[in-house]
C-alpha cells in the first residue's frame, strides 16, 4: 500500500513518499550539498569541487591511465590531442617511434614492421620501416617510374 501524500516541513509542497522521508526528495538532495572550499557555490557532498571548478580533462579525471591504450590487436597507441587529418585522437606507439627516428611524418605507402613479432615492443632495434608496392598488374613502364620514386627518396644522391 504507497504511502499518503504529505507536505514537505523545509518548503511545504506536497509529495508522495516513497518510503517514511519526511521530506520531499528537492529538499533531501538541497541537504545532501555543502559549500565548495574553492568557490563557495554549492557541491555534493562526496565531490572535490562544484561542477564549475572540477575539470575532467586529461589527467584530472580519476580514469585517466596515462593517455595510452592497447589495441585490440595489441598494439600500444597513444592519445594525440592535435593530430592533423586524422578521424582518430589515438596514434600507434611504434609509429611514433619510427617517426621520432626519422626526423618526419611516415609516408601514405610506408608502414613499420616489428622483427620479433611482439606487437607492444616497441623499440628501434625492433622496428623495420617497410614500404608497400604498387598493387599486382601494374604496367613495366610504371612500376618503372615507381621504383625511380623510391630510390629517390630513400637513397639521395650524394655530392
Amino acid at each position: 500500500m504507497p504511502y499518503a501524500e504529505k507536505t514537505c516541513p523545509e518548503c511545504s509542497r506536497w509529495y508522495r513518499p516513497s518510503s517514511r522521508h519526511s521530506q520531499c526528495p528537492a529538499c533531501r538532495k538541497e541537504l545532501q550539498k555543502v559549500p565548495c572550499l574553492s568557490c563557495g557555490q554549492l557541491k555534493q557532498r562526496r565531490a572535490e569541487a562544484c561542477r564549475s571548478c572540477y575539470s575532467q580533462a586529461w589527467d584530472k579525471n580519476p580514469n585517466w591511465k596515462g593517455g595510452e591504450i592497447t589495441h585490440y590487436k595489441g598494439y600500444l597507441m597513444v592519445r594525440m590531442p592535435f593530430s592533423a587529418g586524422t578521424k582518430t585522437k589515438y596514434k600507434f606507439h611504434h609509429v611514433l617511434v619510427m617517426e621520432n627516428h626519422l626526423g618526419r611524418e611516415l609516408t601514405k605507402a610506408e608502414n613499420v614492421h616489428h622483427i620479433n613479432g611482439v606487437r607492444d615492443d616497441n623499440r628501434i632495434q625492433n622496428l623495420e620501416l617497410w614500404i608497400r608496392p604498387q598493387p599486382t598488374g601494374v604496367r613495366v613502364e610504371d612500376a618503372v617510374a615507381w621504383a625511380r620514386e623510391v630510390i629517390a627518396l630513400y637513397d639521395p644522391p650524394t655530392s
